[in-house]
């Protein structure tokens, strides 16, 4: 029977915590009273979902878990692109001292079985020899980033892995999941993770139960026998059938399960007063060969001069032509790729609209093509004034549209983009200013949120990741100088 007062359920909508404060290193962060409240949740059963929206910090509520378990040897799985930015969310949350990472970005690098944290890609994890020698070790405590990777009911590979019941249930303390989407479309998409974390929480029930549960009959295509009059053969192929299981139903009774016994779940509208106006994130990219020889060209040795000798020397811009102009124009055609990654799981993970601007047609016609199937609509110099609007418009008003892509200038000269609340900027300027102004075009009045997030690629370690770094701090300086409430 659902009671919507049940004292379980209400916590998982907590906002702040009733007693228990997550251990985390004051001296680096400060974390949100609701993803205190979060962890105090999790601490009341085996095992558990973080299915906050998207931008509310999971990573951060999944790594304050570990330190309130003491977690010595932690699993992290998540989706390729993010392995990087959980390595470095790591060193911030972490309350181990002298925290060691081992991210695992290739089958050669084997597995240590001595880091704290050890993280591998979904794709990796299937890799045999990889799989084999994480079963031997014995982890206090598995992640799963972007959850919604198990979704599949009839079991891919990836699913198969994680949710035999044979293969990492034995050698794991606590599983975690994190997704701000665990169903992207259909109830049956959480059925594995329920299963995973407390198959209890629905009874037991198995897939066909399941299914039966929470779908009515319907119309739609399914695939079955057919028989063809003509060949007087039957064959097994999509037709349309009004008997299909396909109604979703009794999804007040599903949340209550997943609300009372696993999840975790609070939406932005709930937390805003402890969010600030303009987040900047720093995504760092994996070093890929491109990246690598890149960074080789000239130009940035060039700038490394100008910039130890005065931090301030591009503070008005960059060149446009030269070795420098042109060491940044490789660089950010080698950024690409992983630029695609990272905007893709950002939809994955929930976002429904973003922007994503870049600077060299190169990497604009590279973005363009890869993100085209996600639906994108693009403006560049040559847009004509009328076609820009109409782009715009498409982008405000139609709901398969998911990306405005464009080249920065032009689509940061005013336009109105609320309905967005992510940038990724996969060219950023060296001048805080330009940055800021593409950041202002989904901050403005009727913005479906009261937050933007800047979404800014890196490369660890390098001349690029410390102009970047000044850049934002400079920003940061800016907003309180001029805007921070006083």
């Amino acid at each position: 029977m659902i009671d919507p007062n049940d004292f379980q359920v209400l916590r998982s909508r907590a906002t702040e915590p009733l007693f228990y404060h997550a251990p985390y290193p004051a001296e680096k962060v400060t974390p949100k009273q609701y993803q205190l409240a979060g962890v105090e949740y999790a601490l009341g059963r085996n095992h558990m979902l973080f299915g906050d929206a998207p931008g509310l910090g999971k990573t951060a509520e999944c790594i304050m878990l570990g330190n309130a378990i003491e977690a010595k040897h932690t699993l992290v799985v998540c989706p390729a692109s993010l392995r990087l930015n959980w390595e470095r969310e790591i060193w911030r949350w972490s309350t181990i001292e002298n925290v060691t990472t081992y991210p695992i970005l290739k089958s050669r690098d084997g597995v240590s079985p001595h880091a704290n944290y050890t993280i591998i890609s979904y794709a990796l994890l299937s890799n045999p020899s990889i799989l084999k020698a994480l079963l031997d070790v014995k982890w206090d405590h598995m992640i799963l980033d972007e959850a919604h990777a198990i979704k599949d009911p009839k079991g891919n590979k990836r699913t198969q892995v994680i949710c035999a019941p044979d293969l990492f249930p034995p050698v794991v303390g606590r599983i975690t999941l994190a997704s701000g989407t665990i169903l992207p479309n259909q109830p049956i998409e959480c059925y594995n993770a329920v299963r995973l974390l407390d198959w209890g929480a629905i009874d037991n029930m198995s897939l066909n139960a399941f299914r039966n549960e929470y779908y009515a009959m319907g119309s739609g295509y399914i695939r079955g026998p057919v028989f063809n009059e003509k060949t007087q053969t039957t064959q097994y192929k999509l037709h349309w059938s009004d008997n299909v299981r396909n109604v979703p139903r009794h999804l007040d009774d599903l949340q209550y399960r997943l609300r009372k016994h696993i999840m975790v779940r609070r939406l932005k509208e709930q937390v805003l007063h402890e969010l600030p106006p303009v987040q900047w994130h720093l995504f760092p990219l994996s070093l890929t060969a491109s990246i690598r020889k890149a960074l080789k060209h000239p130009g940035w040795k060039v700038a490394e001069k100008l910039y130890d000798m005065n931090p301030t020397a591009f503070d008005s811009g960059v060149p446009i032509d030269g070795e420098l102009a042109t060491a940044r124009r490789e660089l950010g055609e080698a950024k690409a790729a992983s630029i695609v990654e990272y905007v893709e799981e950002l939809i994955n993970e929930g976002l429904s609209k973003i922007v994503v601007s870049a600077w060299h047609r190169s990497v604009l016609a590279y973005l363009r093509d890869k993100l085209a199937a996600l639906g994108l609509v693009y403006m560049d110099g040559s847009t004509s004034s009328g076609r820009k609007q109409m782009v715009v418009d498409q982008f405000q008003t139609d709901d398969s549209i998911k990306i405005i892509l464009g080249q920065m200038l032009p689509l940061g000269e005013g336009w109105t983009l609320s309905v967005a609340q992510d940038v990724v900027l996969a060219e950023p300027d060296w001048v805080p200013g330009k940055n800021a102004q593409m950041l202002d075009r989904i901050s403005r009045i009727g913005q479906e949120g009261s937050y933007t997030i800047g979404h800014v690629p890196v490369v660890p370690d390098t001349l690029d990741e410390r102009i970047l770094n000044t850049v934002i701090t400079k920003d940061q300086n800016i907003y309180k100088a001029l805007d921070e409430p006083l």
